[in-house]
């Protein structure tokens, strides 16, 4: 069966997000970024002098956004860096970034470290006023025996082999990175920009106690909190919150995070990595009023929405991702007898796989709905202006006018979930790298050939 090429129009801006997938991961949006460079996108990597101004517009990316693993290859490829530049396959006079070591995967945690923390951070409230003897017990056996692992030499290797201690200004893309924190149902966006509801915050005699309201609130509170303080109700930073009163803010961008941390506090997954405490780039505490920001995973609310890309004004998103549940064809036999990284994998592939079906789904019951009610307004001779009204209103709420590429696995094409089962979530090798590199470009060339882009083609 064959169909005709769904026709893509000239965008005004392009974004581009790649999520997660452990080690693995980096490799396979190697593999997609190459293609789509074939096809004729352009990532403007490297970094910009003082004076140059960033260029934008097709087919260049206008804003790049990372969450986990894609959050390492935003680095990676903003700086110019190649899957050769990671596993060091340059020549060393002619390499530009350090390579990658395998090392730098796991750091612990041990006993001297936790000690020596213990005394620099000073005695705590005593164990009775917060936990029973027993629980008490047994955490700290096994935050001994069971340590988290540090990501502090994945953010040397990002701050200092791949950026060389440059910051998010300098380079010539505008970058983006997810961090979901641990203490709020909120995403943080790390990057150059800034929610404006922030600095109201800092501006307004708000109490420094009042971030634990607005963080993940929905937009009633936040304006009956500033109300309270005197702010009018009528301010325009509060005017889209007193539209959509039940409406939680769910996702913030900040500035002033090193774009090294702002990764590993990506990629802090748990229970392998312990969470990140965000620093400023003066290496003191970043703080939101009295609260010190605390991130995990970019990936534990939901990867697939590109509510941040669109924000941004792109109305071309294309999203990469190597999560797809694993199916074994031919009776192969079971995940579960592969050992702990395997069904890791597989149960992170199906919580993905869950929420992107949701976006999928939401973003098509969306489109049908508007379609019906045009045709609606059609039946019952509305005329041309309502008809455009009602388009406008459907593109606020759920912007049917944008296009959204997912480039992602399909596990019932065989070639590419035999590659699939036998990728290794914390492998690093030469090897590894190239198998998830050519499922990246398989990947993306199936999925663009269902694409006539008219602005490329």
């Amino acid at each position: 069966m064959t169909f005709e090429p769904i026709k893509v129009g000239t965008p005004r801006r392009i974004a581009a997000k790649f999520l997660g997938g452990f080690v693995p991961a980096v490799a396979y949006h190697f593999g997609v970024l190459e293609v789509l460079q074939e096809r004729g996108f352009v990532l403007r990597s490297g970094f910009r002098g003082p004076d140059e101004p960033r260029q934008t517009g097709p087919p260049g990316f206008d804003l790049v956004v990372g969450s986990s693993a894609g959050a390492f290859f935003v680095v990676a490829a903003c700086s110019g860096a190649t899957r050769d530049d990671l596993i060091g396959a340059i020549e060393a006079g002619e390499a530009r970034f350090d390579p990658f070591e395998a090392k730098y995967l796991g750091q612990g945690d041990g006993l001297l470290h936790k000690t020596l923390e213990w005394a620099r951070e000073g005695p705590r409230p005593s164990w009775r006023n917060r936990r029973t003897w027993r629980a008490w017990a047994a955490e700290s056996t096994l935050n001994t025996l069971f340590p988290l692992w540090k990501l502090d030499s994945i953010e040397r290797y990002l701050g200092q082999g791949i950026l060389g201690g440059r910051s998010w200004q300098d380079l010539r893309s505008e970058a983006a990175i997810l961090g979901v924190d641990l203490n709020h149902p909120v995403t943080f966006v790390s990057g150059e920009r800034e929610s404006p509801i922030l600095q109201l915050f800092r501006d307004e005699p708000v109490g420094s106690e009042a971030i634990h309201r607005i963080l993940g609130s929905e937009g009633h509170k936040i304006v009956d909190e500033f109300v309270a303080a005197g702010v009018s109700r009528d301010h325009p930073v509060l005017a889209p919150l007193v539209a959509q009163p039940w409406r939680r803010l769910t996702s913030i961008s900040i500035r002033g995070v090193p774009m090294a941390t702002a990764a590993v506090g990506s990629m802090a997954t748990f229970p392998f990595y312990a969470p990140i405490r965000f620093v400023d780039e003066s290496g003191s505490p970043y703080r939101l009023g009295h609260y010190r920001v605390v991130v995990e995973d970019g990936e534990d609310r939901n990867p697939f929405t590109t509510d941040v890309a669109e924000d941004s004004g792109a109305d071309l998103v294309i999203v990469s991702s190597i999560s797809a549940p694993y199916k074994y064809l031919h009776g192969l036999g079971s995940l579960s007898e592969r050992g702990y990284g395997d069904m890791h994998y597989q149960k992170s592939a199906h919580s993905r796989d869950s929420k992107q079906e949701n976006v999928v789904r939401m973003h098509r019951d969306f489109r049908r709905l508007y379609e019906t009610a045009r045709d609606l307004l059609e039946r019952s001779g509305c005329g041309p202006d309502a008809l455009d009204q009602l388009r406008t209103a459907f593109h606020e709420v759920a912007r049917i006018d944008n296009t959204r590429i997912r480039i992602t696995p399909d596990p019932d094409v065989a070639a590419e979930n035999h590659i699939l089962r036998t990728l290794d979530p914390l492998e690093f090798s030469p090897r590894a790298v190239h198998r998830a590199f050519t499922l990246g470009r398989m990947v993306a060339k199936r999925v663009l050939k269902r694409y006539r882009f008219e602005f490329l083609d």
